[in-house]
């Protein structure tokens, strides 16, 4: 028996307010905590924009999902603190209980791979290695958080889950680099063989 196909992701979708939702299970924060944990733990995998941040925490709270408490002083001084409601943690289990979309993915470096034939290999080769370096500099940051994350006792029951997403951050990198690496050959090996015609 053929597993069923995901779903095709609906247009104009936003996830937004499940990624609020999933952030404020861990604690209560206030929106620009929200932001600093968004850009330290899902940002990795996950860009968010923070335009849509503060409206959705106003559009769950008008729908009970997150209960805004004020707050002084701190970070984001005079706004609230965003607790996740009963109903809020309700409608993240739901979402969370759907199959995962996935999306066709946009990546400027494969596409200019597959194009690279109308340039010299050595301009390629060049934007291979900007690339390299950044992932290079990405993969010392996860390394960095997993070195945190494995110094320490479980601070939260989650900690398991977010060391499996760290994982799969890790080893993309790994693949990522290591793919650049044959590609790189493949560039020098054509570079070669043009300089010899």
């Amino acid at each position: 028996m053929r597993p069923a196909p995901l779903p095709a992701r609906k247009a104009r979708e936003s996830r937004t307010r499940y990624v609020v939702l999933g952030m404020l299970t861990t604690c209560p924060r206030t929106g620009y905590g929200l932001r600093q944990a968004i850009a330290g733990s899902v940002g990795h995998f996950w860009q968010e924009s923070y335009g849509q941040l503060y409206p959705a925490l106003r559009q769950l709270a008008a729908e009970g999902l997150v209960e805004a408490r004020p707050t002084r002083g701190g970070p984001g001084r005079g706004g609230s603190v965003y607790h996740v409601t009963a109903r809020g943690r309700a409608a993240l289990a739901a979402w969370l209980a759907l199959p995962p979309v996935l999306e066709p993915s946009r990546n400027e470096l494969l596409l200019k791979v597959f194009f690279a034939g109308a340039v010299p290999p050595e301009g390629t080769a060049r934007n291979l290695e900007r690339v390299a370096a950044a992932l290079r500099a990405e993969r010392t940051q996860l390394e960095r958080i997993a070195a945190e994350l494995d110094g320490s006792e479980p601070l939260h029951p989650d900690a398991p889950y977010w060391r499996l997403t760290l994982d799969f951050g890790l080893e993309f990198m790994r693949m990522a680099l290591a793919w650049i690496d044959r590609a790189q050959t493949e560039l020098r090996a054509r570079s070669r063989k043009r300089k010899s015609r």
